[in-house]
């Protein structure tokens, strides 16, 4: 069971996914996303080519 003050600040509902990882002396539990490509969108941020830009600006 995880304590109710943990569940509130992680937004943990019933029915949550975990995987399980044993750790050595500890247990690591990762929450499951139903959408793991769309969850890592925009994670690594770049620069935009000189071309993007030009598209942005409507120069292209």
């Amino acid at each position: 069971m995880i304590p109710a003050e943990l569940r509130k600040r992680l937004s943990l509902e019933a029915g949550t996914s975990f995987r399980l990882y044993d750790k050595g002396d500890k247990i690591v539990l990762i929450r499951e996303v139903k959408d793991p490509v769309g969850h890592g969108l925009g994670i690594l941020r770049r620069e935009a080519t000189p071309l993007e830009e030009n598209k942005e600006n409507g120069r292209a």
